[in-house]
């Protein structure tokens, strides 16, 4: 791993079980979903706090890296199997210690008892939580690793923490422990109001660290930590390291410091309608192949995607590779189901503005957003929905 080399992202879902053989020099890097440390963005790109500090150490070491999404054990089980591959975010503790080699911390998690609002049980030790029937916990995550080493019996193990909050919700476990940073985005995935779920007792705070196999080389993983190291530095005295901001980034959405007037948009969605309306395959054509100004070669932030009518993505500037993709049910970020409500606002008044929470190209974290629609029946007969949104200001 020496030198600059080309930094290839990827998103995969992985074979549960599968093995893998990863190039000779090339690193294999494994993470989930599970936001907001690490998550699959609308557009596909795998981001959040731990993956910015990732992709700058990828860049910084002069890795030829690949980034795979796949489901938390299957990747658990690969990097203890497989040489050339880490694992983010993990939690160190005694039980792994001698199954990787460690660099970190990369972000922290505080996590908590959490049980269904109005069931008033009340948890002021690890022994009371004993007590209870049973408490949902993710499997192979740290807080299952945590409660096993504490002698707990009654844990409920599911494959992801959003199958432990819907067994919460449902009644068929007593607590969850979970993260508190994660909450209000796995509260929002489930389809569930964050509010109906209540911290009982806070348990402890798990460090987030890369796992690398046992077999990478000491002089790399080395390398990887003075990197990190050094991102913890701030570029002035009294100014804020590239790490804080990056664990910082996507706690709360934020707004843009340069945002593009809204008479633009408007303007944009109504000739794209306008060249729909007269030459509908040719347009959705142009717009997949980013050209102008459906893609903005000065503004990245500026672009137009469209809809049919069934909530599938019909022509994406920006974003070609989730053409074809049906987005009904699913929410942004702080669970605004943005999609449905532009199409549904769409077919029945024609135009209007919808606001949801995205990321920015080129920028670290959540940022808020607003997008005008436009309903237009296009020159093939059938109704898309035009759509070029706008990052808000602070004025907002």
């Amino acid at each position: 791993m020496k030198g600059l080399a080309v930094i290839l992202l990827a998103v995969l879902i992985l074979v549960p079980g599968c093995n893998l053989n990863v190039p000779a020099g090339k690193l294999l890097i494994v993470t989930e979903e599970n936001p907001p440390y690490n998550f699959s963005d609308e557009r596909g790109n795998v981001t959040g706090q731990s993956t910015e500090i990732v992709l700058a150490l990828v860049k910084n070491t002069g890795s030829d890296a690949v980034i795979q999404m796949q489901p938390w054990s299957d990747g658990y089980e690969l990097v203890q199997k497989q040489p050339g591959i880490a694992l983010y975010s993990t939690g160190r503790m005694p039980l792994r210690e001698e199954l990787f080699k460690w660099v970190g911390p990369i972000g922290f998690s505080d996590e908590w008892f959490y049980a269904k609002r109005g069931s008033d049980i009340k948890i002021t030790s690890l022994d009371d939580a004993k007590k209870v029937k049973s408490i949902a916990v993710y499997k192979d995550d740290t807080n299952q690793l945590f409660l096993i080493e504490k002698g707990f019996t009654n844990l409920d193990v599911s494959d992801n923490d959003l199958q432990c909050i819907q067994k919460l919700m449902d009644g068929k476990v007593d607590l969850w422990l979970g993260p508190s940073e994660g909450l209000p985005f796995l509260a929002y995935k489930a389809g569930i109001n964050p509010a109906e779920i209540e911290p009982v007792s806070y348990v402890r705070r798990v460090e987030w660290y890369i796992a690398f196999n046992k077999q990478a080389p000491d002089a790399t993983v080395a390398s990887w930590q003075k990197a990190l190291d050094a991102l913890k530095i701030p570029s002035q005295p009294g100014g804020r390291s590239f790490y804080e901001s990056a664990i910082t980034s996507y706690a709360l959405p934020r707004y843009a410091d340069d945002s593009i007037a809204k008479d633009v948009v408007i303007s944009l969605a109504d000739k794209t309608a306008g060249d729909i309306a007269a030459d509908s395959a040719g347009t959705l054509k142009k717009i997949n192949a980013g050209e102008s100004p459906y893609q903005d070669k000065d503004r990245p932030d500026l672009y137009v995607y469209v809809f049919d009518t069934y909530v599938t993505e019909a022509a994406n500037a920006n974003n070609p590779a989730v053409v074809g993709r049906n987005f009904k049910g699913v929410p942004d970020m702080a669970g605004r189901l943005f999609r449905d409500n532009i199409v549904d606002g769409a077919l029945a008044n024609g135009t209007g503005w919808e606001d949801y929470v995205f990321t920015m190209p080129g920028k670290i974290g959540l940022y808020y957003k607003s997008v005008y629609y436009k309903l237009v029946t296009g020159s093939d007969g059938k109704q898309y929905i035009v759509c070029v949104g706008r990052y808000k200001d602070k004025a907002e």
